[in-house]
């Protein structure tokens, strides 16, 4: 979400710039309303939004941890599973194998 929000004021930024020399070549002058709302509101919290997403997001995400997706329980660093979900997974996994070679 907050790279879409990001991704969204970056284009916005280079819509209004782009506008600028447009009617300047265009028009022969710039209507600065439709500049500012481009630009000013609509990048502007657009950025902001997303940036302020996007800490919100990876301060939540070390706050909160990871836990185990089968039973809940947390887990180490670098660790999808609990050690008793560990060895039942790959032991699926090893029967599953064993049927398709077999």
């Amino acid at each position: 979400m907050s790279r879409v929000l990001v991704r969204v004021g970056g284009f916005l930024i280079v819509a209004a710039v782009v506008y600028l020399a447009a009617a300047q070549t265009i028009v022969g002058g710039v209507d600065k309303k439709i500049f500012w709302k481009l630009a000013g509101a609509g990048a502007a919290i657009c950025m902001a939004v997303g940036v302020v997403a996007a800490i919100f997001g990876r301060g939540m995400a070390a706050v909160v941890g990871r836990s185990c997706p089968r039973c809940g329980r947390r887990v180490a660093r670098g660790r999808v599973y609990c050690d008793d979900h560990l060895q039942q997974t790959i032991n699926e996994y090893r029967d599953q194998e064993r049927k398709k070679g077999g």
